[in-house]
């Protein structure tokens, strides 16, 4: 009897339940991918914020990825440990850190994408083009939606 033979129907046809377990399986795979490289799917997102914004405050990159701010700042420390990000004070406002992506972390946000992208792949590997496309276009449109509504 396969898995899906045991899983209700009901859970089958819940959008929740198959998001999840998408979820899961995607991510599965890209932090073992990641993992080759000693680094995170959390620590990935924030040097693409960085990366894609020069510099952000802690704060923001927190808000703009659902991190809580004690989480991000075990975060950062990381990026910086692997030398990929710096964090110096705001010239505005003392209490406030800004974190950019160093030369190292640009580079390494180049071969971490590379990983993420290929363990995508793997975990979508049944999935054609066409229904990846779907997929993100599906994703981007409900984000959206709750962007706006918010």
């Amino acid at each position: 009897m396969s898995i899906m033979n045991a899983i209700p129907d009901a859970l089958l046809e819940s959008p929740s339940f198959q998001i999840e377990r998408l979820r899961r399986r995607t991510r599965d795979e890209v932090e073992q991918a990641l993992a080759t490289k000693d680094a995170t799917l959390r620590e990935h997102w924030v040097l693409a914020c960085l990366i894609g914004q020069d510099a952000a405050s802690q704060s923001a990159l927190s808000e703009t990825l659902a991190i809580d701010a004690s989480d991000m700042v075990r975060l950062v420390d990381q990026l910086e440990s692997h030398g990929w990000a710096k964090r110096e004070r705001d010239p505005q406002d003392r209490r406030r850190q800004i974190v950019t992506a160093t030369k190292k972390g640009r580079k390494a946000h180049a071969e971490l994408t590379e990983l993420v992208t290929e363990a995508e792949n793997n975990a979508l590997d049944s999935s054609t083009n066409k229904q990846l496309k779907h997929l993100r276009k599906l994703a981007s449109s409900i984000l959206d939606a709750d962007e706006v509504a918010s």
